[in-house]
């Protein structure tokens, strides 16, 4: 076993597609399908699934996948560490929940001047898909709810608290400067879905305040949420920070988005990573940056 296999095993896992992940690898893929049977020979069980095509990993090859990957990131550690001074290259994964999505655009610039030869691979994803790629190697660092049930045992960092606001777009409706939880039955409600984090918590703040409200549209494409609100579908509870810049009041649009904040404390959102595992220099450069963007607005 070597690490360029673990590699075309991971990078399968990635593409789905032998062809695809042959390319990725540059390599063949008669190449790629031999090695990986290599694998299988000499850890004496089968990996993969196979039909005319990739049809995915077995339960023993899951198991040696998140190995892999837990293998590879360190390997990528140390070769960094190793070249203490040399310019960060490589990629490292990031997992974002949805509506903290934004809260990179203070941060990518940054990066790309600081660290140009370095890769970030952004992921949108839900809290326990975060909590799966953390635990299983395919992610090297997350940003999500810090007090989710899935997310005890991560080292972590706060970054804000994300407070719940009533969404909607001013040419479409006049939302009252100060609303009260009692006012949402007055609109059109178009929510994330209930599989979602921060549907969990918004439903949690309801039931708090005795309510049960039927949503006239449910959906988990947070982009496409945020044009149809635009366009008056309907009336939103959803954070501050998922209210982009160019959607915020402004006094140049009629058509742009407002966000009042309803009552309440907030929920702490931060970034997150394994317990335990050594900092790499692309994580800790990701950290170190973070601290400076956010000492300096």
């Amino acid at each position: 076993m070597d690490h360029r296999q673990l590699a075309f095993l991971c990078a399968l896992a990635r593409e789905r597609h032998f062809g695809r992940a042959a390319k990725a690898c540059h390599v063949t893929q008669p190449t790629l399908s031999a090695r990986l049977r290599q694998l299988e020979e000499e850890l004496a069980t089968p990996l993969i699934r196979r039909g005319h095509r990739f049809e995915g990993f077995t339960a023993e090859g899951e198991r040696v996948l998140g190995h892999a990957r837990r293998i590879l990131g360190e390997f990528e550690a140390l070769r960094g560490d190793l070249a203490s001074h040399a310019p960060l290259v490589g990629r490292l994964t990031l997992g974002v929940i949805p509506t903290a999505l934004n809260t990179l655009t203070e941060l990518l610039p940054s990066l790309r001047a600081a660290h140009p030869g370095l890769v970030l691979r952004v992921r949108e994803l839900a809290t326990p898909m975060l909590a799966q790629g953390l635990e299983d190697g395919g992610l090297d660092l997350a940003i999500g709810y810090l007090d989710a049930s899935a997310m005890a045992g991560f080292a972590h960092r706060p970054l804000f608290d994300e407070y719940h606001s009533l969404v909607a777009s001013s040419a479409h409706f006049d939302l009252p400067e100060a609303p009260q939880w009692a006012q949402l039955a007055e609109y059109p409600l178009c929510l994330l879905t209930p599989e979602m984090h921060q549907r969990h918590l918004l439903e949690t703040r309801l039931a708090a305040h005795g309510l049960t409200l039927m949503p006239a549209l449910e959906t988990d494409a947070t982009a496409a949420l945020g044009e149809w609100l635009l366009a008056g579908v309907g009336v939103s509870i959803l954070p501050e920070q998922f209210v982009h810049r160019r959607w915020l009041q402004n006094g140049e649009g009629a058509s742009d988005l407002v966000a009042r904040r309803l009552p309440g404390e907030g929920d702490r959102v931060g970034m997150l990573w394994p317990q335990g595992t050594p900092r790499g220099r692309r994580l800790q450069a990701i950290l170190d940056l973070w601290q400076v963007v956010s000492v300096g607005t």
